[in-house]
This record gives structure tokens, C-alpha cells and sequence, in this order.
């Protein structure tokens, strides 16, 4: 008997469903044009906040200049305030900003006109008063430059908060369309499928071809929790047989959530759980329960969905956007940094040029090294979380680019480390995620030699080259890996570690190994340790 569900509430659903997705899209191209709206006012604001705080620094180097007579810089820079101060006034202001620029309490225009105004008389005709005139008012300049800078940022801040806030709106009404869905979509259609469910039981021969062609789990049981029935997919899944499973009560053995058969409202909810199969191995489930009759002739249908690969792919996932959003976080310190570290070197350079006395000159020596040793760790970062294309490298960079990001860690651990490296070697692929292989690898050898306070820890990396494969081998004296068999190492969800992972992970590295550069990742325990062996066949390509 086939059961259809009424014409009317099918319709019904549709257009319920169409509205709702409607809503979504509309509501998406909206939080699209205001998120781009506000990348928009965020880079005009900022370059304006760059701008107004250049002249402060243009000001002390036209004054910089005017002292030590460096006429063709003056030039230059007399030229570059005005240019700007010239942007900045033709610009669209606030009446904060104009009062400031052209009220008569800071006049800030009619200063910088007059301060580039002596500059510019000084620079033709060398006037010692026009000099005067910089030196003495450059410092009030600033000042008064500093109250715009601030006027800015508080405006740039401001149109910020207005569009977090319509951001906001966007996505509680965005929320409150899901709600609708929930409630008036999906579940009256879940209602619906538990009734069709629920009558479908009654068919024998029917729900036995349902089940059966099913490509879930499903797990007929009666009022005492024996099985009934158990399809092709559980047996699949829970790698039990029919003949095990049937007219046993078994059921929470594969299923670890404990169920109230009684408390039927409870059972109608899709829920996830944790799944065992015969062999031990426990992994991630969906289930949902439907009922049929009452009390003692009651028939209760467990629908179950093994949802590894789901839960893999939404780690696979999370890991990606923890790379996006740690380079763009990375990119944003270098873009703020790299202005006031250059700044720190040339006062640094400037004051040992300057100075005759030899303890200063040394201590501005040790500061350029330290700043330069800041802008050498910016750019690996940078260069470690930068996406890069397929092309012909030398593992040793991504060895070396790996270390970098460990280098603090292990000498803080007091860990040796040992290279045994054929630098000629070239291979074919993408070095970054390679490096991110490496870094994963060593970072679990620095974990546990941490956790476990192993004395005289080491790590010794090798590279060599065979007739047709590449071989990187990093091993440690960490004691080993304790999951048996080993191989299962590389399984999703299999890790003793009670600490969140920072790296990839050995299933993503094996992933990576095998699909990107067509090799072989393998682990075996060694004297007082473990040892991974990476092998990569030649596969250059024929550039020529």
C-alpha cells in the first residue's frame, strides 16, 4: 500500500519553504552590500587616519630639515603636506572636523597654510625668521595635528559600530527565518515522515523492502528492546550480522545513549550519539527514533546514520578557516607593525650616528638587532600561512620554514635537534603544505616530551634521496606511540591528547601525502621512541 502524503500539505510546505529561502537570500545579498559597504568606510577611514597622522610626522621632518639645512628634502616634504593637507580639507567633514580645520578656536587650516607658508620662504630665500617660525611652532603644530588624528579614528570607529549594528539586525532576522523554517517547515515534514514511517511498520513486506534499501541504519525494536529487525546498513556499520543482532537485546550495546522507551516526545528528536561496532571502535552517530501502537504492542524504529565523514569534514573544515583566519590575522600585525618597526630601526640609526658615547651606541646596536629579529619572525609567519601553488621546491625550505614556527618551543624544552639534510634535492609540489606536514609531526614529538618531562629529549630529521623516491624520516625519543595497532595513528578521532590540536594532524598529513603528492606517510616505534617515514616518488614535471 503506498502511502502519499495530502496534495495540499505538500503545497503548502513548498511555498512555506520557497518564502523562507527567499527571505534568506535577500537577507544574504543584504549582509553581502553591508559588509562590503563596510570594508569600504573602513579603508577610506584608515587611509584618512594615515594621512592626518603623516602630517604629523611630515611636520617634525620639515623642522628635522630646516635645522640641518637639508633644502632638497625640505623641498619634498613641504610639497608632500601640502598636497595632503589639500586632500584632507576638500573632503566631505564633520562639524567637529571643521570646527577644528577652520573654526576660530584651532584654525588648523589657516596654521598648516602658514607653517608650510615660512617653510616654503625659509626653503627660497634661507629667512633665518621663517626658520625660527618652524622650530618654535612645528611642536604646537602637532598638537593641534593630533586633535584631527583622534577626530578620525573616533569617526572611523564610529561608522564601524553603525554597521556592526545593521550586521546585527541582519542576522537576527536571519535567525528568526531559520526559526520559521524549524517550526513551520521542517517540523511539520518530520512529523509528517514519522507518520508515513509509522505506517509503513504495518506493511510487512513493504517496510522490509524500505528498510532494506535503505542507506541508513535501521533498528526495529519492541517494548523490551529486543532487535526485530536490523537492515543491510546496520549490519555494515555495527559489523554485526542479522543472526547476532536479531531477537537479542543488544541494542545498547551498539548504541552508547541509554533511551526511555516511555518518554516517547523524547524519542521523535533527532539527536547524536556515539555508535560501537563489534569491533570495539566507537564513532560518531545521527539518530532518530519513530513509534508504532502503545504499551506492550509498541514498535519503536531507530533510524540511525553513521556521521564520521560529517563530523570529519566539519574538522576539515574548521581547520582551513583556522588557517584563513590565522594568516589574515598574521597579515593584519605585519601591516600594523611594520611602519613603527621601521620607525624604532631609523631612531635607533639616527641615535648611534648621532652619538659619541660608546655604551649608547652598543645598546642602539643590540635594539636594531632585536627589531630586525621582530621583522624576520613577521615574515615567518607571513610566509608559513600564505597560500601558495603547486611548483618545484627543496624539502629542506619546508623543513626550515616548519622549524621556524617551533624554533622558541623546542629551545625552551631544551630539546636537541638533529639534521641529517641532502640539500640537492628538488621535488614537485606545494611546499606549504608540506611544511605543514613537518610542523605537525614535530609538534606531537614537543608535546609529548613536554607532558611526559623526557630527559635529554631529541629530534632528528632526515632527508635523503633514493632511485625514485624522495625519504624525510623524523623521529624522537619520546617513548613511542601507544595505540595499537599503530596505523590507526593516522584515523580520524583517534588521539590520546586531552589539549586541542594547533597543526593538521597525522589523517589530514596522510590525506595531503597521499593526494597531493602521490606518496606514502608510515609509523613504527623505535628504541625509546617513534619514527614517521615520508616517501615521495619523482615526479617532477617536464618544464622543458
Amino acid at each position: 500500500m503506498m502511502i502519499r502524503m495530502p496534495m495540499h500539505e505538500s503545497l503548502s510546505l513548498t511555498k512555506r519553504y520557497i518564502l523562507a529561502l527567499t527571505i534568506i537570500a535577500f537577507l544574504s545579498i543584504l549582509a553581502f552590500f553591508n559588509l562590503s559597504k563596510l570594508l569600504s568606510i573602513q579603508s577610506n577611514d584608515a587611509q584618512l587616519v594615515n594621512m592626518s597622522g603623516n602630517q604629523k610626522i611630515i611636520t617634525r621632518e620639515i623642522a628635522f630639515y630646516a635645522i640641518y639645512y637639508k633644502i632638497d628634502k625640505l623641498k619634498a616634504k613641504i610639497i608632500e603636506m601640502e598636497k595632503t593637507h589639500n586632500i584632507l580639507t576638500s573632503l566631505k567633514m564633520s562639524e567637529e572636523l571643521h570646527s577644528i580645520y577652520f573654526g576660530k578656536e584651532v584654525n588648523l587650516d589657516e596654521k598648516v597654510k602658514t607653517y608650510l607658508f615660512h617653510a616654503k620662504r625659509f626653503y627660497v630665500h634661507r629667512d633665518g625668521r621663517s626658520q625660527n617660525y618652524v622650530l618654535k611652532n612645528s611642536e604646537k603644530l602637532l598638537l593641534d595635528l593630533e586633535k584631527a588624528v583622534v577626530v578620525y579614528l573616533k569617526e572611523a570607529s564610529e561608522n564601524t559600530r553603525k554597521l556592526q549594528k545593521v550586521e546585527t539586525y541582519i542576522l537576527i532576522l536571519t535567525l528568526l527565518t531559520l526559526l520559521f523554517e524549524a517550526i513551520f517547515i521542517f517540523m511539520p515534514a518530520s512529523r509528517q515522515i514519522n507518520s508515513r514511517t509509522e505506517e509503513l511498520i504495518r506493511e510487512k513486506e513493504f517496510s522490509n523492502a524500505v528498510i532494506e534499501s535503505s542507506r541508513n541504519a535501521i533498528i526495529t525494536l519492541d517494548s523490551k528492546m529486543k532487535i526485530r529487525t536490523f537492515n543491510s546498513e546496520a549490519e555494515k556499520i555495527f559489523k554485526y550480522t542479522k543472526e547476532e543482532m536479531l531477537n537479542k537485546t543488544k541494542f545498547n550495546e551498539i548504541v552508547l545513549d541509554k533511551y526511555n522507551i516511555n518518554d516517547l516526545e523524547s524519542l521523535k528528536k533527532v539527536q547524536e550519539s556515539k555508535g560501537k561496532d563489534k569491533n570495539g571502535k566507537k564513532f560518531p552517530i545521527r539518530i532518530s527514533f519513530g513509534t508504532s501502537g502503545e504499551n506492550r504492542d509498541i514498535a519503536i524504529v531507530a533510524n540511525i546514520q553513521d556521521i564520521s565523514k560529517e563530523k570529519l569534514n566539519d574538522k576539515i573544515l574548521q581547520q582551513q578557516s583556522k588557517f584563513a583566519a590565522l594568516g589574515e590575522m598574521i597579515a593584519i600585525i605585519a601591516h600594523q607593525w611594520r611602519q613603527p618597526l621601521a620607525q624604532l630601526n631609523f631612531n635607533c640609526m639616527y641615535i648611534r650616528k648621532k652619538s659619541k658615547d660608546k655604551e649608547i651606541i652598543e645598546e642602539t646596536i643590540a635594539n636594531e638587532e632585536i627589531i630586525q629579529f621582530m621583522s624576520e619572525t613577521i615574515t615567518n609567519f607571513q610566509d608559513f600561512y600564505k597560500k601558495s601553488d603547486n611548483t618545484i621546491f627543496n624539502p629542506q625550505t619546508a623543513i626550515e620554514q616548519a622549524l621556524k614556527i617551533v624554533s622558541s618551543s623546542i629551545k625552551l624544552n631544551q630539546i636537541e635537534l638533529k639534521k641529517q639534510i641532502d640539500s640537492k634535492i628538488k621535488i614537485f609540489g606545494n611546499l606549504n603544505s608540506l611544511a605543514q606536514i613537518v610542523l605537525s609531526i614535530i609538534q606531537n614529538s614537543i608535546d609529548i616530551i613536554k607532558s611526559d618531562k623526557i630527559d635529554s629529549p631529541t629530534i632528528t630529521i632526515t632527508l635523503k634521496d633514493s632511485e625514485k623516491h624522495t625519504i624525510l624520516i623524523i623521529s624522537d625519543n619520546a617513548g613511542g606511540i601507544k595505540i595499537e595497532p599503530i596505523k590507526d595513528v593516522f584515523k580520524p578521532f583517534n588521539t590520546k591528547k586531552e589539549k586541542a590540536s594547533t597543526g593538521i594532524g597525522l589523517y589530514m598529513s596522510e590525506i595531503i601525502i597521499k593526494n597531493q603528492f602521490n606518496g606514502t606517510i608510515e609509523a613504527r616505534n623505535i628504541e625509546n621512541g617513534a619514527e614517521f617515514t615520508i616517501i615521495l616518488p619523482h615526479n617532477l614535471p617536464n618544464l622543458g
